[in-house]
């Protein structure tokens, strides 16, 4: 069958496909959100969730704590707005100040850390 055109067009059985294709909604098992959830998972870094107050932090866990955030707000600014989008943002916001700090007190004890 070949497309008609007058003041409107009729699209073919393989035009609706590929119209309708990137939309269907294919739930939970969708490749994509599998993906994303991956995605997710993987930039947090493996030792965050045993992380506890008698541990240290060094720059360089820092420093993937950062990376971290830096994936996952790329992620959720995509996102439409609403209050999920904005408690994740705020949630992200706050451990990036959190970062920030930590390193700014590792970095004013490098500069003394020479000095007897």
């Amino acid at each position: 069958m070949s497309r008609r055109i007058s003041q409107s067009i009729t699209p073919t059985a393989e035009d609706i496909s590929a119209l309708r294709s990137p939309f269907v909604t294919k739930g939970a098992s969708d490749p994509v959100i599998t993906e994303l959830r991956g995605y997710l998972k993987d930039s947090v870094p493996g030792w965050l969730a045993k992380l506890s107050e008698t541990q240290e932090l060094t720059r360089d866990r820092l420093i993937e704590i950062k990376d971290a955030v830096d994936k996952r707000r790329a992620v959720y600014e995509a996102l439409p707005e609403g209050e999920a989008r904005d408690k994740a943002l705020a949630a992200l916001d706050r451990t990036q100040s959190i970062v920030d700090e930590m390193d700014t007190e590792l970095s004013g004890a490098n500069a003394f850390s020479g000095i007897n």
